[in-house]
């Protein structure tokens, strides 16, 4: 990364491809010379939209992705995130009652990517997660979301206590996912406008966070194991507000 508010540099085949359809993202691409033949397909599409592309060695790209980097990196404008009050807006402009995701302190980029993903894919409003002690948005995250990082919603926030506050004063109900919750996720009304915290990897959600919550829900075990990774219980929640919700209609769905 070469700085906050200047150019960054991510990796991987999803990321880069992701990022053609964001406008102005891209202004660099870097292939291994290794590798040319497997990604005419991003040099095809750097030539349609003028994107400068570089042949390189292998080591070039391995010294600056830090990564599982697939023989491809890009130049990239750091991803934009938005006020708390934009986030507010979403709901109304969608016609949808608010759903929002609120982390923890997530430090590992694989869960946050991979929530990230989620997010992407169940139409989450927006991901807040707190400016320090989060992992954030680095080239990392980018390649464990596939690319969904630029499609998301991000508010970077000083305090999710702030934020939490906020959306309670906006009449969405706050519910913490925990091992020690009272209640089953399928029990609780998540047709309401809502936003789910999800704790970090390590102490789940801090106390502090907790006594926020207006509900806390968990997942049932039956194995010897007594909790999920952050990402797949996160993954859990956000498909059983989908489901409540009825969204999607059989119709509307990407067959995977």
């Amino acid at each position: 990364m070469e700085g906050k508010d200047r150019l960054i540099y991510i990796y991987g085949i999803n990321p880069v491809q992701e990022a053609f359809k964001v406008k102005d993202a891209l202004k660099e691409i870097y292939i291994s010379k290794k590798r040319v033949s497997g990604l005419k397909n991003i040099m095809a599409l750097a030539d349609e939209n003028s994107i400068p592309v570089r042949i390189v060695d292998d080591s070039f790209i391995e010294n600056m992705a830090k990564g599982v980097h697939q023989g491809v990196l890009a130049k990239v404008k750091p991803k934009k995130t938005i006020n708390l009050q934009e986030a507010l807006n979403i709901p109304d402009k969608r016609n949808e009652p608010a759903f929002f995701l609120i982390l923890d302190l997530i430090e590992d980029p694989q869960n946050f990517g991979a929530i990230l993903r989620t997010a992407d894919a169940a139409g989450v409003h927006a991901v807040v997660y707190q400016k320090r002690r989060s992992v954030g948005v680095v080239p990392s995250v980018w390649k464990a979301s596939s690319g969904a990082v630029w499609h998301v919603n991000l508010v970077e926030i000083n305090n999710i206590k702030y934020a939490i506050r906020a959306l309670k004063d906006s009449g969405i109900k706050i519910i913490g996912v925990e091992a020690k919750g009272k209640n089953l996720l399928w029990e609780t009304d998540l047709t309401q406008p809502v936003a789910l915290i999800a704790g970090s990897e390590g102490g789940g959600i801090r106390q502090s966070i907790l006594s926020l919550c207006e509900e806390v829900v968990s997942i049932p075990m039956k194995g010897m194991v007594n909790s999920l990774n952050v990402s797949v219980a996160t993954a859990l929640f956000v498909y059983e507000v989908i489901r409540q919700r009825s969204y999607f209609t059989r119709s509307s769905l990407k067959i995977l």
